[in-house]
């Protein structure tokens, strides 16, 4: 069995006023609440006494200080980490950190609803293309390259809600309703004969 662990970085100032469109804007640092988000979530993840096998990071600057914070209250060793381009969030093209007032306006939200799953900003992504280079890195390393385990993911939302819509069979729409707040954790097992189940969405109590 295959336990995985997705947690969505800690809070930045784009999340905290939402004026600007983020995308992977990798330049992002943590707010100073999210400093406190993530030693909270690491004093978490250790009381839980969960062993990692692996852990994978995105690149961008905010899953990467989120990380270290939690590496500070746990045991994780830098040795099991392993930081990656290919989870990192969808990409919003020349959109990234423009106001959002500015460049959704009623036209543009019609044109996007109306295909959520494909629609790209200009040298952006779709939702269509992070979903499938998220469902590949799972399958390529982790998946197919561990018999087991526990795997902790640290990375981005959207791009968390893309694979889960893969993985889940849902609508795009649905999968955007999905609630996946900062430093929240959402779990999956995967079990070789059965597939993929769903143990908890959004959770930040309890492990």
């Amino acid at each position: 069995m295959h336990s995985l662990y997705f947690l969505r970085h800690a809070e930045t100032d784009y999340n905290a006023n939402n004026q600007f469109i983020g995308g992977r804007s990798n330049h992002l640092e943590l707010s100073i609440k999210g400093k406190i988000q993530a030693k909270e979530i690491g004093i978490l993840l250790n009381q839980s006494d969960t062993q990692f096998d692996k852990v994978f990071c995105s690149i961008a600057n905010r899953t990467r200080q989120t990380l270290d914070i939690i590496l500070s209250q746990t045991n994780i060793t830098n040795n099991s980490i392993t930081y990656s381009e290919e989870i990192q969030e969808l990409s919003q093209g020349d959109w990234e950190g423009r106001l959002r007032s500015e460049i959704y306006t009623p036209e543009r939200l019609a044109e996007i609803n109306s295909n959520q799953w494909i629609f790209k900003a200009p040298n952006g992504e779709s939702q269509r293309e992070v979903e499938e280079r998220m469902m590949s890195f799972i399958e390529n390393n982790i998946v197919s390259q561990y018999s087991e385990g526990n795997f902790l993911i640290v990375g981005h939302g959207m791009a968390f809600k893309c694979l889960l819509r893969g993985i889940l069979g849902i609508s795009s729409q649905m999968a955007y309703k999905l609630l996946i707040d900062n430093v929240s954790l959402t779990k999956l097992r995967y079990d070789s004969n059965n597939g993929w189940y769903l143990d908890y969405l959004n959770k930040t109590t309890s492990i």
